[in-house]
């Protein structure tokens, strides 16, 4: 039983959750009599027991972006804890690094000072999250932190190539230092409107669509777009690095493309049309996840700033990545792909969209089994980066057969029977459009279901589905 972020155990029990107990030769043991079994092929993840001050005690109902305790609670319900921490391949750190501000430091002190392998490794194969707009650099206490861990693996929306020119604050990228993986945003389903897939789909008769925020000081832009700037004020110009309101300048009054403030008809929009900006906004922003869940081919125009999951995923395949400098240009290159061309990455975006997208913990939109996820993406990489480590990410297609089976979604022909995630939703309006029923969700707020939504109906949480392996 929980009280007020405490977990009581029963006598045996331990751990944040009370998962943990020991056999009769005192050794750990998790969900004790309810058939855990490790996942085959890893990888191999240790959970460190922090103070609840760092983790339980926190109020998630706060917290906007609650990922770390969802990456938590899947790390366990899926089979990758291990116990073993000196057999583990990676070690998660369960807090979220942006909402600690002074305790950071004390977090990695605690792990340093109680277990071995912080010291051991040089903080190597640590798993480090935050989901902050601009990853390890949004405040000092974090860039202090990220400068202490170079040899730890952040889990993070904002990550930037190596080439990356610019310094946004003293002394945050390192290039050639840091080991980030870029992370889709967290956008649970029920932000959506759930689209039934035996739903006649809509001709993508919009050729270039977005609909958002496009200046920085909040206010629409100027009805005439004839000279720049286009904003009604000079305030925080570089939101978006710009992008948004260059491609407002130059394009939204050209005739195919929809560029506007906001939309009454937003998830119709992104359906109906061929290619759709996927800009940053104050931080990474989460609009390649979105355009590219409902079938429109992501348009990113940040230079430097690698997308979730690139490069291990082949972006160029279901994108169309535009520098900078050619935004006034940008009619000509999308005017530049044939049908077929197009064809080809609707395809693969119909693909890449599941890797981007947490519907293993909440919920699915269209249906979904929750076999390639981001989730389950997160973990092949680390899979792949544990078996080959000394291979860059780009050549993970080439060397490792399987995570290119995978990222091609081509694990099986059919899929798994019996497994379809239910729906997250907050208006019961449209329980009609939902492609299952809606999940149970509300008893546990933020925390949502346990085990993640692939959990729902499940006896326990070593039974939750596992249709990727």
């Amino acid at each position: 039983m929980c009280y007020a972020g405490w977990c009581h155990c029963q006598e045996g029990y331990y751990g944040a959750d009370c998962s943990l107990s020991l056999d009769e030769q005192g050794r750990p043991q998790q969900l004790e009599g309810m058939g855990f079994v490790p996942a085959p092929g890893g990888p191999r993840i240790y959970i460190y027991e922090l103070p609840p001050r760092f983790t339980t005690h926190k109020n998630l109902d706060k917290f906007d972006r609650p990922l770390y305790a969802h990456l938590w609670k899947r790390i366990i319900s899926s089979g990758h804890r291990t116990l073993d921490g000196a057999a583990a391949d990676y070690y998660y750190v369960p807090v979220d690094f942006r909402y600690l501000f002074s305790e950071a430091a004390q977090v990695l002190s605690y792990v340093a000072d109680t277990w071995p392998w912080w010291n051991a490794t040089g903080g190597a194969r640590h798993l480090l999250l935050s989901t902050s707009d601009l990853g390890g650099c949004e405040g000092k206490q974090l860039m202090r932190i990220r400068n202490a861990t170079a040899r730890s693996v952040w889990v993070t929306p904002w990550g930037l190539t190596r080439k990356h020119p610019r310094v946004w604050w003293p002394g945050c990228h390192r290039p050639g230092l840091d080991v980030v993986i870029p992370i889709p945003a967290q956008t649970p389903s029920m932000l959506m409107t759930p689209l039934n897939p035996k739903v006649k789909p809509v001709e993508r008769n919009i050729t270039f669509y977005f609909a958002g925020k496009i200046c920085g000081d909040n206010k629409d832009p100027k009805a005439d777009t004839s000279a720049w700037p286009i904003c009604q004020t000079p305030a925080n110009p570089l939101y978006s690095a710009g992008m948004r309101q260059a491609v407002y300048f130059h394009h939204s009054r050209r005739p195919g493309y929809t560029i506007v403030p906001r939309s009454r008809s937003y998830v119709a929009d992104m359906s109906a049309a061929r290619f759709c900006l996927a800009p940053t906004g104050g931080g990474h922003g989460k609009r390649q996840v979105l355009v590219a869940r409902f079938g429109c081919v992501p348009v990113p125009i940040t230079d430097f700033v690698l997308q979730p999951y690139e490069p291990e995923l082949d972006w160029a395949a279901f994108s169309v990545p535009v520098p900078e400098a050619d935004v006034p240009r940008l009619h000509h290159i999308l005017a530049a792909i044939n049908d077929t061309a197009l064809a080809r990455m609707q395809r693969a975006v119909a693909c890449a969209s599941k890797h981007l997208w947490w519907s293993s913990m909440w919920g699915g939109l269209f249906g979904d089994d929750g076999r390639y996820d981001a989730f389950a993406t997160l973990m092949e990489i680390l899979r792949v980066r544990a078996e080959h480590p000394d291979t860059p990410p780009e050549r993970y297609r080439a060397v490792d057969e399987r995570f290119r089976r995978f990222a091609d979604c081509e694990l099986d022909e059919e899929p798994p029977s019996g497994v379809r995630l239910c729906t997250y939703g907050y208006d019961r309006e449209l329980v009609r459009l939902a492609p299952t029923a809606y999940c149970g969700w509300r008893e546990y707020g933020k925390w949502g279901i346990p085990g993640g939504a692939i959990c729902e109906g499940a006896d326990n949480l070593a039974r939750c589905p596992r249709p990727w392996q």
